[in-house]
């Protein structure tokens, strides 16, 4: 029976369309000839106006649950949507539950993750958690600037933008960008090296895939970022960590160490430790590749915001054989959700990344795309690092003093000339699981730095952000962590 409360927020025609489906659905109209009464009839019935009926019962016609025969009026659909959405399930023959095969692939990767834990994103940090490491300032990105210069690009390229795009990314951005970098990172490319793609991650897993077979190895940083390990392991290369001193990655090669197909490192600003590599490790570590007919995948990942004196140029620049592949990202400068960086690759195996992207996704959102170039040819991009610097500069210093002020006790903090983080080292190692616990329970995140680390063994660290915090809740959360550590 259909009762309408006219005293509801639900307009009467929505309130009789939903009425009628859940009739429908519960089966109540069990014979597949069951005939609706006219619309008129209905509607004098009801006490309503004809047209609320014929809004309702065109949106039944719409979703399939009715049909219209010619001079014969209006009846039920057979069968209902429901016979095509809802799976068949069979009771005389229960089928016992089997536990689901993964690839070896799947069961290598180096992170326990499940459920919900994906919720929290790369940083595994929630709403609320204070001074986690690697997250930008992203309420200070000039949204609106973003917003006209998108509604820009539309009005001016229009339905052209909703178009599969080229692989290799939009042509102006990646021309922006090859200007960029050509100017401030010392780098040696043209546009048509630079394919875009959707972050870091994906810049590694396109160039893994291109030069690594399954079984050779793949040198990285150790510490190191995790991401590195999971796709070089990911796409089935030997991992061969490599430690890490005051001059950068430690080339020097074992007795009995695989030879590497790739090397990955941060050389303007390591990470997690903060030290740039030296020249004299660069030309090292360029000859070993040349040598060995080795790659080097050159992650640059926040070069931007160096606190003393100009950024350093890149590893690329002083590539005179093809060896380097040089990365960046937008995740840092402007905002993670954004996903877009590039590759700088060496021309000869272009073709090959931009294969590797379109089996992968095609390419990143053109209207994303183009707005990005925008944002730079107009200026607001070399704009932006400026201020962002600026106050990041501001809040590193807030960082430092009220850290030493409120925690020097028990840390030695580590001063880097670079990057959004800081390490941390404990005073005495015995407190390390006393700090794990209280950071945890306090929603003051800092990470300890062995989740970075494979083979190498460091003193108790901790690894603290500042970036994305002002100074009134950077002191908030150092003196709550110092308070609660009493």
């Amino acid at each position: 029976m259909i009762r309408l409360d006219r005293t509801s927020a639900e307009p009467l025609h929505q309130q009789l369309y939903r009425q009628i489906r859940d009739e429908l659905r519960s089966g109540i109209f069990s014979d597949s000839a069951s005939r609706l009464p006219s619309s008129r009839a209905l509607a004098a019935d009801l006490g309503i106006a004809r047209l609320t009926v014929n809004l309702a019962f065109s949106k039944l016609h719409a979703e399939g649950y009715l049909q219209s025969k010619a001079g014969s009026g209006t009846f039920v659909t057979d069968p209902l949507p429901e016979t095509f959405l809802s799976a068949r399930r069979s009771e005389a023959h229960p089928q016992t539950e089997r536990r689901v095969h993964v690839s070896d692939r799947v069961r290598r990767l180096p992170d326990q993750r499940v459920g919900k834990e994906f919720d929290l994103g790369a940083t595994m940090a929630g709403p609320g958690v204070s001074l986690t490491p690697s997250i930008p300032a992203v309420d200070e990105f000039p949204i609106d600037v973003w917003e006209r210069l998108r509604a820009q690009v539309l009005a001016k390229k229009g339905a052209h933008l909703l178009r599969y795009a080229s692989n290799r990314g939009d042509a102006d951005l990646r021309k922006a960008i090859a200007a960029y970098l050509c100017d401030f990172r010392g780098a040696r490319c043209h546009p048509d090296q630079i394919v875009i793609v959707a972050g870091m991650q994906q810049a590694m897993v396109i160039s893994a895939m291109a030069l690594v077979n399954p079984g050779e190895a793949a040198w990285i940083e150790d510490p190191g970022f995790h991401q590195a390990r999971r796709v070089f392991t990911f796409v089935g290369a030997k991992v061969v960590p490599k430690p890490i001193d005051h001059e950068g990655m430690v080339i020097a090669r074992l007795r009995k160490e695989s030879l590497p197909r790739i090397i990955y490192v941060t050389p303007s600003h390591q990470f997690p430790l903060g030290m740039t590599m030296s020249f004299e490790r660069r030309t090292a570590l360029l000859d070993l590749a040349r040598t060995h007919d080795a790659f080097i995948f050159e992650d640059d990942f926040d070069s931007e915001f160096r606190f003393t004196g100009p950024p350093l140029p890149s590893l690329q620049g002083l590539d005179n054989f093809n060896r380097v592949i040089y990365a960046g990202t937008m995740s840092k400068i402007l905002y993670p959700s954004l996903r877009l960086g590039y590759i700088v690759a060496p021309e000869p195996l272009v073709d090959s990344m931009v294969k590797i992207r379109s089996v992968m996704d095609q390419h990143s959102p053109p209207i994303d795309q183009a707005t990005l170039a925008r944002f730079i040819t107009e200026g607001f991009f070399l704009s932006h690092i400026k201020r962002m610097r600026k106050l990041y500069s501001e809040r590193r210093d807030c960082f430092i003093e009220q850290f030493h002020k409120l925690l020097g006790d028990r840390f030695t903090l580590q001063t880097q000339e670079a990057g959004l983080n800081f390490v941390a080292w404990l005073k005495r190692q015995e407190d390390f699981p006393r700090i794990t616990r209280v950071t945890h329970e306090i929603g003051v995140r800092p990470v300890p730095l062995s989740t970075f680390c494979i083979q190498a063994k460091l003193k108790p660290a901790f690894l603290f952000g500042f970036a994305a915090w002002t100074p009134a809740q950077i002191r908030e959360s150092l003196l709550k962590l110092a308070s609660s550590l009493k």
